[in-house]
């Protein structure tokens, strides 16, 4: 037997392997909590130091301790198996061992330059210490710790094996809380050993498997294994663990994802396996699957730092097809318990029951209330007081034939997720459009009312009527938006028409043309505002519209003519009255009175801004 401890490596060795894998707190303790694991420990102390400048970490367990020769050539042999070693996979009391790749020794060299430990066992204390520095500078594939103390009696009782890190690199503050929640993240072993740490020997806190879930308010659950999720992939039943959806997002960024685990330790952080988020759910979940029969694969499949898979082997593919296949019908699951809950909830707080008034639809309309609802109610970023008030919209416009089928083109062509927001911009462009209507209505009403002002004055139609209905032709009918003048045909019929041939009553011609609405010309005769339209007004506008449709209608394109004629009064000649009718009804001539024009017009903006009044309540 040799007494002289020795460490066999390659210095590269220490450096990649310690240094710069472990850089992390968390991380470096993680490996001694595994430790103590394997070594059957129940309880486990980590004092951390920090004063005077001095920071310095003391961990100790209750474990089965080492032997001299132990840690000759087992602790301190640099990736040493101890599992293939007498296929030792199980612990003196039963434990899966965690340990695989003989580096996590190493792991305290990369927060500190100094450690020592003492282990105890059989009533014998070994102490030795290592030096990073030390380590480093040697020449040689061996460096040989400072032995303190050799095969020392211990206290009757005493077991177990202590680590002091020392020279800590650290600059901040130890945050006990953090660290504890940190540690309770990379387990599910604390239900059966014991962690307590402290901070200068107060403020202690025992680290828990529950510990990682305090902040998190859980709504649902789903626990494996679970045939409900289908039993084609061949190790279903040796998934184990659970998955939970929380009533608001997670904040902890860490714990958004489902983290793996095996042996009690994770294998791969919070993730979702490469599926992507559509609709915000990846923000409410989080869990920890148990999937130790990873471990007895042919390949090893978990990274040295164990915070993820090797995903380009067969067999972890298929366990990846398996993750998605769960996340995506938790999912699904999720969005209908949301809705079933928000539902439930609106019935509540408005007395409005979604399902009684859905169940009142006919068959069709139930299907398509469907398509529109469940997205709303399913939609985590709409609350429960903006669905209300959205699903109350809709309901309220169900019996519109019209909505209904706009209401069916969004179902059809939109994503769920979008409908709720499609709904809000429907009532948001009707907003907008009564609005703009309002407007329009409450300006064209000033210009209503300058033209009455002309109408009681009696202004001249020339040039001030003229011009007047020129630029507001919606006054003559609200159809005609605008005015085109037609010059050509002006032209032509004062040419056909000159004064002269008219009587003294009718001298003056005066036309406006407009086709702004297609294929139909308008001649539009403005008289003055104290003539009276009588029988010979009526017929020059319908000689107007014979001659115009016979000479030019097949050369220009128009395919018919409207003739308006506008004065101050209509004659009351029941000849008059009678060919006035017949033109009414063939849609040849109209005339109006400027009057007619004036409560026409203000009956028509009228409803328009009843309209938008109604709405606006």
């Amino acid at each position: 037997m040799s007494e002289k401890l020795v460490l066999k490596f390659d210095p590269t060795t220490i450096e990649h392997l310690g240094i710069s894998l472990y850089s992390k707190l968390p991380s470096v303790l993680s490996e001694l909590i595994s430790n103590s694991w394997d070594a059957d420990a129940d309880n486990v102390s980590i004092s951390f130091i920090d004063q005077n400048g001095i920071k310095e970490i003391n961990y100790s367990d209750d474990g089965e301790g080492m032997l001299f020769d132990e840690l000759n050539e087992k602790y301190l042999v640099i990736g040493r198996n101890r599992r293939v070693e007498n296929n030792a996979q199980i612990s003196s009391k039963g434990r899966k061992i965690i340990g695989k790749k003989g580096l996590g020794k190493l792991s305290v060299f990369g927060i500190c330059d100094v450690i020592e430990v003492i282990s105890i066992k059989n009533g014998l204390k070994n102490h030795f210490k290592m030096d990073i520095n030390e380590i480093k500078k040697s020449r040689s594939d061996s460096y040989y710790p400072e032995i303190i103390d050799y095969n020392t009696p211990a206290s009757t009782g005493e077991v177990g094996t202590k680590i002091f890190l020392k020279k800590i690199r650290r600059k901040s503050s130890f945050d006990l809380p953090d660290i504890s929640l940190s540690l309770s993240k990379k387990f599910l072993i604390f239900d059966k050993m014991k962690v307590l740490s402290t901070l200068n020997g107060n403020d202690e806190i025992q680290v828990t498997n529950e510990l990682k879930f305090n902040d998190l308010k859980q709504q649902f659950r789903w626990d494996f294994p679970n045939d409900e999720f289908g039993k084609d992939y061949s190790f279903w039943n040796s998934v184990k663990g659970s998955i939970i959806t929380t009533e608001t997002p997670v904040k902890d960024t860490e714990m958004g994802g489902i983290y793996l685990t095996s042996r009690g330790k994770i294998v791969n952080t919070a993730s979702f396996y490469g599926l992507r988020d559509n609709d915000q759910f990846h923000s409410y979940v989080t869990g920890y699957l148990e999937v130790d029969f990873i471990d007895e694969f042919d390949e090893d499949v978990i990274s040295t730092d164990r915070h993820s898979l090797n995903w380009e082997n067969d067999k972890t593919k298929e366990l990846q097809s398996y993750l998605q296949f769960i996340i995506k019908k938790i999912g699904t699951d999720w969005r209908h318990k949301r809705a079933g809950l928000k539902s439930e909830t609106i019935k509540s707080n408005t007395s409005l029951d979604i399902k009684e008034w859905q169940n009142s639809l006919p068959t069709y309309e139930r299907e398509l209330s469907n398509k529109i609802i469940d997205p709303i109610l399913e939609n985590a970023n709409i609350d429960v007081a903006e669905s209300s008030a959205i699903i109350e919209g809709v309901i309220g416009k169900f019996e519109n034939k019209t909505f209904k089928e706009y209401a069916s083109k969004i179902a059809d062509i939109s994503k769920p997720e979008d409908i709720p927001t499609l709904l809000k911009l429907m009532d948001d462009w009707k907003a907008i459009e009564a609005k703009q209507y309002r407007d329009l209505a409450f300006a064209r009403i000033e210009v209503i009312k300058q033209f009455e002002e002309y109408v009681d004055t009696n202004t001249k139609e020339v040039p001030t009527l003229h011009n007047f209905l020129k630029k507001f032709s919606w006054l003559l009918d609200p159809r005609i938006l605008e005015f085109k003048d037609e010059v050509t045909y002006t032209n032509l019929l004062k040419v056909t028409f000159p004064e002269e041939k008219l009587e003294g009553s009718n001298k003056r011609i005066d036309f406006l043309c407009s086709n702004a609405l297609g294929e139909i010309l308008y001649v539009i005769e403005i008289k003055r505002s104290l003539f009276e339209v009588d029988d010979n007004a009526l017929e020059q506008a319908y000689r107007y519209k014979v001659f115009l449709e016979e000479k030019y209608a097949s050369q220009t394109g128009f395919s018919k003519v409207v003739c308006y004629v506008i004065g101050g009064s209509k004659s009351k000649d029941q000849f008059f009255k009678s060919k006035e009718a017949t033109y009414i009804r063939s849609g040849e001539v109209f005339v109006k009175t400027y009057r007619e024009l004036l409560e026409q017009s203000k009956e028509y903006h009228k409803e328009f801004i009843d309209t938008y009044d109604h709405f606006k309540k």
